[in-house]
């Protein structure tokens, strides 16, 4: 049966709705036990209110990403707008010394010398790349291992790559550990940012690096994507009114998840 619209589209919106509503419910039950059983109940209990309440941050993740999945599979092609991606990249390099502090992770951000570097693309398809990559590295590396975001320039093509020394791409030896790691959610994150690619013109290729680790590189042809220097001016003005403000809320509820604290992003 087709929805309002009587294109026979899938609801998604509605969809949602029911099943937000229904997380919503469940964790409402978990305030209740928690609100009635204390402080005063033992280990046990207390750590069984922590498991039901980051599963249901994780459940509410996880239904995102597939909403947003569908999302981009129906919604028409959206103008492309101007966006610095430094500016995006400064926004990643103010959660460093959070991600230091959460899960020991050094994070660095390399522009190569750029100060501002403008390309045609969708906002927040940009900070969900970010977002994922990122996610997906530091899900990958234990405390103390490292995490790089590199831009680079080559003639007029645009290279980021996220580089980590984590666990490294599934495999026969390391695919239990890396899915206890990714807990899940990484294959979404991965379809999502190819789906993103797709719309943007944009390549996105993963490689095992040596000794151990994983590169994400993402890949801006020079057909039509870059915004040339001279023309930045005209494009300061539109680009300079979207922030990249979205990101560090999703960051920090992905450190809240990485570190079995969800309460900590509210």
């Amino acid at each position: 049966m087709g929805n309002e619209t009587g294109k026979g589209e899938f609801p998604c919106k509605q969809f949602e709705n029911v099943l937000l509503h229904s997380l919503r419910v469940m964790d409402q039950n978990r305030e209740y036990l928690q609100m009635h059983l204390g402080p005063d109940c033992d280990e046990k209990t207390q750590q069984a209110l922590q498991d039901l309440e980051q599963e249901s941050v994780r459940m509410e993740r996880t239904l995102r990403e597939m909403l947003e999945l569908l999302a981009v599979e129906q919604q028409p092609p959206q103008a492309l707008k101007p966006v610095d991606l430094c500016r995006v990249l400064a926004e990643v390099e103010e959660m460093a010394p959070e991600v230091q502090r959460q899960v020991g992770t050094t994070l660095t951000v390399d522009c190569g010398g750029l100060e501002r570097c403008f390309v045609r693309a969708d906002p927040e398809m940009t900070e969900q790349l970010c977002y994922h990559l990122l996610s997906n590295a530091l899900r990958a590396v234990s405390p103390g291992g490292q995490v790089t975001f590199r831009l680079a320039r080559e003639e007029n093509t645009l290279c980021l790559t996220v580089e980590d020394d984590g666990c490294g791409l599934p495999s026969g030896e390391n695919w239990m550990e890396n899915r206890r790691r990714f807990l899940g959610s990484a294959q979404a994150g991965l379809l999502l940012c190819r789906k993103y690619c797709a719309r943007l013109g944009w390549e996105l290729s993963l490689s095992a690096r040596v000794p151990r680790g994983t590169q994400a590189a993402l890949i801006i042809p020079a057909a039509g994507q870059l915004c040339p220097l001279s023309g930045t001016v005209e494009l300061c003005s539109d680009a300079a009114e979207t922030p990249a403000s979205g990101l560090r809320w999703l960051l920090l509820r992905e450190l809240a998840l990485l570190t079995g604290r969800p309460g900590a992003t509210e």
